[in-house]
């Protein structure tokens, strides 16, 4: 039986792309008159020792005649006339600007070249922005934050790293998002461990803040586990998912897991929560299930399942199921059900590990002709791996048949194997015994 853990674990689900490009838009899509004055007072509020660690910004202005041309050239973008809003920019560069305007043209090229879908362009103007100098710190985060997704759109991971890095020592406390962005770029990169310290910081933020955490972000704090190999974590970040966010493939994926780390039971249990909640619903699902409960010897509710799940057909009627159905309808001693679905696993699929079955039931119910036809059935098959033990079980049929002549040849066939080499020689000598008995009571009498 066994699950494959990598089984929609090795990839976190977040579309990068989607998430990245969602957000680009929001840096430049406002000309932030407002923020000027934001950032003119942003170190005056804070205390004398917190502005000596961080470098001093003197925002200049964004004058009016200058805001008309941007908010112009923002305007026709947004109609999608590109040309003519990349030709009110270029006649803007042959005025005079401060470093602030300057800075906020670059941010329109930006905002025209990413609505043109031209992202090398806007890449190369978020960093003509970050460039100029003495910029307000909130116009440096946002831009080196749309700098990083930019490059995170077009797949270059160690590019979109160093801004995003930027971004983390301009923020005293980045968002849960930022940090899943940042780990989101390391699992890429391959560098799992690295990716975790950010996965764990954003859901416990969030965890602090008495939410739940989002399912894509657990996600990929499953996937980071995977790759670092730490089952017992990655049990944990699972039975979050399974609980907040109940799937199939979350409990199964947790059965495999405690399957890995040698846990049976928490196993079984995983797969027994799903199935009492409706959520297993595929065949491998249900039959992974029942193998489970075979697995700790509750074989009839397995054959339940089985039975339940071919009738509803949710699982296929083959020779494989079917004989898996006999096995546990066999272990939970219903023979006449045991009989009647392994003789049609048999049937179907003419393989001597059925027939080797179906004798062992008759012979569980002393039908012995029944059982050596079955268990002759089997050793017919060439490909048959179990000829020692169906030899074994021929010469007890025969024994029981009082055919010790027959009996003794099947034995000594046994007697050929490594395997069963012992038990054959226990038998030839109890078969010599008998016979030496009744040929001493013909005598006698």
């Amino acid at each position: 039986m066994k699950f494959s853990i990598a089984d929609s674990v090795l990839k976190p689900k977040t579309p990068l792309m989607v998430l990245a490009a969602s957000l680009i838009l929001s840096v430049a899509v406002a000309l932030p008159v407002a923020s000027v004055q934001a950032a003119q007072s942003e170190q005056a509020d804070k205390p004398a020792e917190q502005k000596k660690k961080r470098r001093v910004k003197r925002a200049q202005t964004l004058r009016p005649q200058i805001f008309k041309k941007l908010d112009a050239a923002r305007a026709l973008a947004d109609e999608k006339k590109y040309d003519e809003a990349l030709d009110e920019l270029q006649a803007l560069e042959k005025r005079k600007r401060n470093s602030y305007e300057q800075a906020m043209t670059h941010n329109m090229y930006a905002y025209v070249y990413f609505n043109q879908e031209n992202y090398d362009a806007a890449i190369h103007a978020y960093e003509n922005v970050v460039a100029v100098e003495r910029i307000p710190e909130s116009l440096e985060q946002g831009t080196l934050y749309s700098l990083a997704k930019l490059h995170l759109m077009q797949e270059n991971y160690d590019k979109a790293l160093k801004p995003l890095n930027q971004w983390f020592e301009l923020v005293e406390k980045p968002s849960g998002e930022a940090h899943i962005l940042r780990a989101q770029i390391f699992f890429q990169l391959e560098q799992y461990k690295k990716a975790l310290p950010d996965v764990k910081a954003a859901i416990a933020q969030v965890k602090t803040q008495g939410n739940k955490p989002r399912e894509n972000w657990l996600m990929l704090e499953r996937a980071v586990y995977y790759q670092n190999k730490d089952f017992n974590n990655l049990a944990r970040c699972l039975q979050d998912l399974a609980t907040l966010y109940p799937k199939a493939q979350y409990w199964v994926q947790l059965a495999a897991v405690y399957s890995e780390l040698g846990q049976p039971l928490k196993e079984l249990s995983a797969l027994e929560a799903a199935h009492e909640q409706g959520l297993l619903k595929k065949e491998s699902e249900l039959v992974n299930l029942a193998q489970a409960l075979l697995g700790q010897e509750v074989p009839y509710k397995a054959a339940k399942i089985l039975a339940d799940g071919m009738k509803s057909e949710q699982i296929a009627v083959n020779a494989k199921n079917l004989s898996l159905l006999g096995d546990a309808w066999m272990i939970a001693k219903e023979y006449d059900n045991a009989i009647k679905v392994m003789a049609e696993a048999a049937k179907m699929s003419g393989e001597g590990k059925d027939f080797y079955k179906l004798a062992q039931i008759h012979t569980e119910r002393q039908e012995w002709n029944l059982a050596l036809e079955n268990v002759d059935a089997a050793l017919k098959d060439d490909g048959f791996k179990k000829q020692a033990d169906a030899q074994i079980l021929r010469g007890l049929v025969l024994f029981n048949l009082d055919n010790l002549a027959d009996a003794q040849g099947a034995f000594e066939a046994a007697s050929e194997f490594e395997s069963s080499e012992k038990m054959a020689s226990q038998w030839l000598a109890y078969i010599e015994g008998e016979r030496k008995r009744r040929e001493y009571m013909a005598g006698t009498l």
